[in-house]
């Protein structure tokens, strides 16, 4: 009677184990995401992950497609409608600019949701430009 209370015992911590450890694994979901899209002049990328739904860690990164840099003289990149925007009166130091992404409270990007990029510049000569491109899963 005493080998089978040790294997009932064995038997139920063992079970214990397995249904902690799959809690565990589940309680910290991470979701990768990673959204593109480009226009004549520009590309972006969106690269996140999303964990429980709730913290984001990633980054947007707008790249110039062109190779004449100094024809960018200022610009204004807005993404999703004013969430993220950035103003620059000047040239572009490189081909790439980066918006890094860093919550804790709530995520801002779902997978089901497209990102909206419009990018307005000026040229050399004072000409005004402006292109918009949407962001979506590849």
């Amino acid at each position: 009677m005493r080998k089978n209370n040790n294997v009932l015992w064995v038997s139920i911590s063992i079970l214990i184990l397995i249904v902690g450890m799959s809690l565990t694994g589940c309680s910290k979901m991470q979701t990768r995401i990673n959204l593109m899209g480009e226009s004549d002049h520009w590309r972006g990328e969106l690269d996140t992950t999303v964990t429980n739904e709730r913290t984001e860690n990633g980054e947007y990164t707008i790249f110039y497609k062109k190779d004449n840099l100094e024809d960018i003289q200022n610009y204004k990149i807005n993404i999703n409608e004013g969430r993220i925007t950035r103003k620059e009166d000047g040239g572009l130091a490189s081909n790439s600019i980066k918006f890094p992404i860093t919550r804790t409270r709530g995520s801002q990007v779902s997978r089901n949701e497209d990102q909206t990029i419009v990018i307005e510049w000026t040229d050399m000569n004072g000409n005004n430009f402006e292109e918009n491109f949407i962001l979506r899963e590849k």
